[in-house]
């Protein structure tokens, strides 16, 4: 058994491949060649105990993950976690893989996913709100999969700012980086709009209709009573696609509106129907909201291990 740590997982595949791989375990899940048991979902207060087991053909795995909030506050990773690999033959135990660094990789894979399926092909304006370990790894993902000129940025904390910006820049220094005083300011400037926070309030504007033909991917949203989008915004959208149906009880973005009937239940797409050619994308607003799903974490191990693998042998 290896052990894989933060550096060997980002630096084991450029980041096209991570979206090829998050594509493959959407497309194959949805053929039934996964299976994704519940989650063991546990909270105590505003933290989070999660344990994600799914079994593929070849290997399954195991998560364990802790997500809180409160670390932002203390400049620590709001997410910490392990990811088991095994093979599914012999159950033997092939790798530990650092499993923030995993989350981050893949959660940013999917948002490109839908950014691949759902925004222009010439969109080059990105807005981030949120600018943590996720935040981060949004833009660089989203910068690779679209030919990004200005990104716009915006978090409650200047340090966040500060420090997001000196990053992203050691990755894209020809891309204007923009720091946003408010949210209207960035989402009117942005024609993709990322928000990857942990907010119980909707954090871009209820009013304006500046969402009009943008496309909109929601990340941060995983509990109940979060909220990143008003419900302005959803009223005013045709189609939801979603990474996982499971989403629709666990995350307020979706969960809230439907409880409302601001939408319905009709509405929610899953995004792999557009990869396996089975929906069409209407004319208007482009909203993807991403929830996980342990699928996406053995792919993402699975890439990781057999790049590495490959490299030593």
């Amino acid at each position: 058994m290896i052990q894989i740590d933060s550096n060997g997982i980002g630096n084991a595949a450029p980041l096209s491949a991570w979206v090829s791989a998050m594509e493959d375990a959407l497309r194959d899940t949805a053929n039934g060649l996964v299976e994704v048991p519940p989650r063991n979902h546990i909270d105590r207060g505003p933290n989070t105990l999660l344990l994600m087991p799914c079994f593929g053909e070849i290997y399954f795995s195991t998560k364990l993950v802790s997500v809180f909030p409160g670390n932002l506050q203390m400049q620590k990773p709001m997410i910490y976690g392990t990811v088991v690999l095994n093979d599914g033959k012999t159950g033997e135990a092939l790798a530990v893989l650092d499993g923030g660094k995993l989350t981050a990789m893949r959660t940013a894979a999917v948002g490109s996913v839908g950014i691949k399926y759902l925004a222009p092909e010439s969109a080059d304006t990105l807005g981030i709100i949120g600018l943590g370990i996720q935040g981060l790894h949004q833009a660089l993902f989203a910068c690779e999969i679209r030919p990004i000129k200005e990104l716009r940025i915006l978090d409650r904390s200047v340090k966040s700012m500060d420090l997001f910006s000196k990053r992203f820049r050691t990755y894209f220094k020809n891309i204007k980086v923009v720091k946003c005083k408010t949210a209207e300011e960035l989402c009117l400037s942005s024609s993709i709009i990322i928000t990857a926070t942990g907010s119980n309030q909707p954090v871009v504007p209820k009013k304006g209709e500046w969402w009009q033909g943008k496309t909109l991917i929601g990340i941060g949203s995983y509990k109940p009573d979060m909220r990143e989008f008003p419900d302005e915004v959803l009223h005013d959208v045709k189609q939801v696609f979603v990474d996982t149906m499971h989403g629709l009880k666990e995350a307020g973005d979706l969960l809230q509106p439907l409880q409302g009937g601001v939408i319905q239940k009709e509405q929610v797409i899953p995004i792999s129907d557009l990869i396996c050619g089975k929906a069409h994308i209407e004319e208007g607003t482009k909203f993807f909201k991403s929830v996980g799903m342990a699928a996406f974490d053995l792919y993402g191990a699975k890439l990781v291990y057999e790049n590495l693998t490959r490299i030593e042998s």
